[in-house]
């Protein structure tokens, strides 16, 4: 196939790229390098044989470069992490918008499917509010907390694209495919998702620790098989288009915060004191996903949480 994946210096767009160049799939691989990994994307090109194409471009300007058919357009290029989106909201719907509409508009006529990455957290307020179940499915009720929050204004792009996402399709006649995160983690991951904060913790030997929400829970999914969940998604769309639709991805085992710490200290070897504290405003206190669509596929998880934080460890520990 020919693929397109937006955001291929990021954490799961790396991972992507890199299974799909491996399968033998052509792959043009697009990022502005905000956070960096573009050297990263570079070297896995060149050692693709040809593969995998990088071309470092503002997905929010025009998309004049990206010519030719896709088979499968993956955009997976966002704003994220909750301190940057809480610091810059606006900033955050404005870009997050912007390249979406640019990427449906400039490629939507020109491919059969194309995966938007969306996120669990437009339906988390309804977890709290009680309207919405756990673990959740895909088809319940989206909502906002508290609009004015500028958390918040992640979810707020990211419902935005679903409905963009499936108005395009509607009327350029691609097959749409929304992708749920569930907290997706992976040694390439910066320190401001929970576990490579923690980690990082460990390596600074922080004593006390801070845990904030230890009594929250989450559902964490290693990177390289969210990166197949996907493949997996796409390719049963792409042989039935009858499957396009919204799809959860993310772990069914339900984590609590202070056991992740738990977890964590005997990975690292570090053993401080747990200093707890609130959970910050608006952070939902379960999440977990009900995956039985997911797992219908034949989609199973190779990697428990141990290995993954074991794997993440390693790579931290290894850097300067």
């Amino acid at each position: 196939m020919r693929t397109l994946v937006t955001g291929a210096a990021g954490v799961i767009g790396f991972e992507l790229a890199r299974q799909l160049a491996a399968r033998g799939d052509e792959v043009v691989a697009v990022d502005v390098g905000l956070k960096g990994g573009l050297d990263e994307l570079r070297a896995l090109a060149a050692a693709s044989g040809g593969r995998l194409q990088v071309h470092e471009a503002d997905l929010c300007a025009p998309l004049a470069a990206l010519e030719g058919a896709f088979d499968a357009v993956f955009h997976l290029a966002a704003i994220v992490g909750v301190r940057y989106v809480s610091d810059h909201p606006w900033i955050t719907v404005r870009d997050n918008l912007r390249s979406t509409l640019n990427v449906f508009e400039r490629c939507g006529p020109r491919a059969r499917l194309v995966v938007f990455a969306s996120s669990s957290e437009n339906y988390a307020s309804g977890v709290d509010q009680g309207f919405v179940p756990v673990p959740t499915p895909e088809d319940v009720t989206l909502s906002i907390g508290d609009i004015a929050l500028p958390r918040w204004s992640y979810a707020a792009s990211k419902l935005a694209g679903e409905s963009a996402l499936f108005g395009a399709a509607h009327e350029l006649g691609f097959a749409p495919a929304v992708i749920r995160f569930h907290n997706v983690y992976g040694p390439r991951m910066g320190p401001t998702h929970v576990i490579p904060e923690f980690l990082q913790r460990c390596r600074a030997r922080t004593d006390p620790f801070p845990v904030y929400g230890p009594e929250q829970t989450r559902s964490f999914l290693y990177v390289e098989d969210a990166a197949r969940a996907v493949l997996t998604v796409a390719d049963a769309i792409l042989a039935d288009p009858a499957r396009a639709g919204i799809w959860n991805v993310g772990a069914e085992r339900e984590t609590v915060i202070s056991d992740l710490a738990a977890r964590v200290f005997a990975v690292t070897g570090h053993r401080p004191s747990v200093e707890p504290h609130p959970a910050p405003p608006g952070s939902v206190a379960r999440r977990v996903p009900d995956v039985a669509k997911l797992s219908a596929l034949g989609f199973r998880p190779q990697v428990d949480l141990e290995r993954g934080l074991r794997a993440c460890w390693r790579a931290l520990d290894a850097r300067p």
